[in-house]
């Protein structure tokens, strides 16, 4: 059975692609969210380890809101979106001025809009899933934890992820009204979803 940990280098090709892909059609469906153009970078997409991650998302004792989205039905896992402050600014002060001090002050309709922005990416990663894959995937509710990055990643890497095994996670640099601002996807599918996505895409084992 495969996982992160043991992908070839044409199973790594692919589940890059589909972090491209999926990547770009967030693009798109937050710039319907925002109202306003939004271009993006091509997107970065690695596949690490929990210490790799941590040190490429700013170091455990980073403070970020994380956005837990869970992935069900014909496919099972996790999506995190990994939320700065000024990515977190940038969409609060879409629909009303506000400055954030930091995270950790956001109020209920703060985290509702955010949890609408996850909504409406997540969807977007997983209908590009179901598209690829002629699979049906569904989403869970957004579940917000503002903490640090190794604390945010304890939560795939203990409940889904054994020792050595990775998780994917994706850049995502976007450019509204010629301001640039960062946040990162991570997606973490067990192991038999992970085979089953193999197999729909028709990417074998070495």
């Amino acid at each position: 059975m495969v996982n992160y940990g043991s992908l070839n280098e044409i199973q790594l090709d692919a589940i890059k692609e589909i972090g491209n892909i999926g990547a770009g059609n967030a693009c798109t469906a937050l710039s319907v969210l925002l109202g306003t153009m939004v271009d993006m970078d091509v997107p970065n997409v690695h596949v690490l380890d929990f210490e790799s991650t941590s040190e490429y998302l700013g170091g455990e004792e980073n403070p970020i809101l994380g956005i837990q989205i869970d992935v069900t039905d014909d496919l099972e896992g996790m999506m995190f979106h990994i939320v700065r402050k000024p990515f977190a600014e940038r969409i609060i002060n879409t629909f009303y001025e506000k400055h954030l001090e930091d995270l950790a002050n956001l109020d209920e309709m703060d985290t509702s809009v955010l949890s609408e922005m996850a909504n409406i990416t997540s969807g977007a990663y997983a209908n590009s899933l179901a598209t690829l894959t002629n699979l049906f995937v569904n989403i869970g509710a957004p579940i917000q934890k503002c903490a640090t990055i190794g604390e945010v990643l304890k939560i795939p890497f203990e409940s889904m992820v054994k020792p050595g095994e990775k998780i994917l996670v994706i850049d995502e640099e976007f450019e509204i009204d010629e301001k640039k601002i960062h946040s990162n996807m991570l997606l973490v599918l067990e192991k038999n979803s992970l085979q089953k996505l193999f197999d729909r895409l028709g990417v074998k084992e070495a």
